[in-house]
């Protein structure tokens, strides 16, 4: 047996010793289970489980919920290669913390997070995440709100992206800092909201494997974003809508010839709904045309149809389907390529088996069409878990992930296999 092997075992045996261990509070929270009755009109994951969710730490006028996990993985793949594949053990530590105020009047959310990763054969591979963030909503009177949020993050970009270059030796780091403010207006049944966002991408260059340098400047951009939104409530639950938005893509550094600016102007006009219909779907669905211009000649323009959806389906009380698309046009760096018009659509179950054991499963289509470029992606995705919750405090998940990438430009191409074991615990 191999030593990740070993490592997955003892993972499990914990979470085995921790369920044995755990039996008397699980009794508890059986006994006020008899005492709840199932909630139509609420999705699986979203509903109040009394004697599993975690109480959190109440500090004056805020509620603090800490958390902290241990993952086991294993990948088949973690190079996103089409030939040659590497494997190997990934060990994942998380902690986070959230803060939401309770106040009856405005809102503060305060929320930090970091990630550390471990490859057992691959230590290049390994990788340290953080982000911290601040949102909150100011009730200026009963029907003027004003919203905003700002966050800082260190990411790393997965071997699969498709804009990753597949010489570096490392995963390619990244900042990103993101600003939104929103202010919203009531008019009786009608409520016009104008808001903007900003993002700055900064990149970190890299290497290839003989030690040249991979120089990843010509990445770093800004992008700024403007939405004026008009809605009609035509109930308390559902609303009818028009939004108009404009962006700008700026980068801030000239590229090396012969590559070329990749600045770009947008807009989108859409016509959608967030709706709750009585007990048996809730979500969000748009529909309308996009554009994008950009600012060098050998670069072709992009436009067509925009749509997006994210929507639960309360088939029982103890299962939700949540279906979900999207189109968008994103930045890449593929040589010729402009950016690519990226499609998505998903279908995931939650099913309650037990008020304690909840299982999931779901499936995945995408295609990435690189404008000014025949490059052509198809992407296919499949996913199967379980979370059984022990207590108020510690939850054991097991999860399984397929990811197949097909291409017309066959180093694209990649297939992978991830098994993850998670312990978390929570207060």
């Amino acid at each position: 047996m191999t030593y990740g092997s070993v490592r997955l075992v003892s993972l499990a045996a914990a979470g085995i010793w921790m369920a044995s261990a755990s039996g008397a509070f699980a009794q508890q929270a059986g006994e006020a289970e008899t005492e709840l009755s199932d909630v139509r009109g609420q999705s699986v994951m979203e509903r109040a489980r009394p004697g599993y969710d975690a109480a959190g730490i109440r500090a004056g006028g805020f509620m603090v919920y800490p958390t902290a996990s241990v993952t086991e993985a294993y990948e088949d793949n973690i190079y996103a290669t089409p030939t040659n594949e590497t494997d190997d053990f990934v060990t994942t530590l998380r902690a986070g913390v959230a803060v939401n105020s309770t106040w009856s009047r405005h809102a503060l959310n305060l929320n930090a997070g970091l990630a550390q990763q471990f490859y057992a054969d691959n230590g290049d591979e390994d990788r340290f995440d953080w982000n911290v963030g601040a949102g909150g909503a100011l009730d200026i009177t009963s029907m003027t709100a004003l919203s905003g949020s700002l966050s800082y993050a260190q990411r790393h970009e997965d071997r699969g992206d498709p804009s990753s270059p597949a010489a570096a030796n490392e995963p390619i780091e990244y900042t990103l800092f993101t600003g939104t403010a929103a202010l919203s207006q009531n008019f009786a049944r009608m409520t016009a909201t104008v808001g903007g966002e900003y993002l700055d991408y900064d990149y970190d260059d890299s290497a290839t494997a003989g030690g040249g340098p991979i120089d990843q400047d010509f990445r770093d951009r800004e992008e700024f974003i403007e939405r004026v939104r008009l809605a009609y409530n035509v109930s308390p639950d559902t609303n009818i809508y028009v939004e108009g938005q404009l962006d700008q893509r700026e980068y801030k550094e000239a590229p090396i010839p012969p590559a070329q600016v990749r600045d770009s102007e947008g807009m989108q006009v859409v016509v959608g709904s967030e709706f709750r219909l009585t007990n048996l779907a809730q979500g969000g669905a748009y529909v309308g045309y996009q554009e994008r211009d950009y600012d060098a000649a050998t670069f072709g323009d992009t436009d067509g149809l925009a749509y997006g959806a994210n929507v639960d389906w309360f088939v029982t009380p103890l299962t939700t389907v949540i279906f979900t698309a999207d189109q968008s046009v994103e930045e890449t760096t593929i040589g010729g390529s402009s950016g690519y018009d990226r499609q998505r659509f998903g279908v995931d179950v939650d099913h309650e088996l037990m008020r304690n054991l909840i299982l999931s499963g779901g499936a995945s289509y995408g295609s990435d069409d690189f404008n000014s470029s025949p490059r052509e992606d198809d992407l296919i995705g499949a996913s199967a878990g379980l979370l059984y919750l022990l207590n108020r405090n510690f939850d054991v998940g097991l999860r399984y992930t397929f990811e197949d990438r097909d291409s017309n430009d066959a180093t694209a191409d990649y297939t992978r296999n991830v098994v993850a074991l998670t312990l978390t615990g929570k207060l």
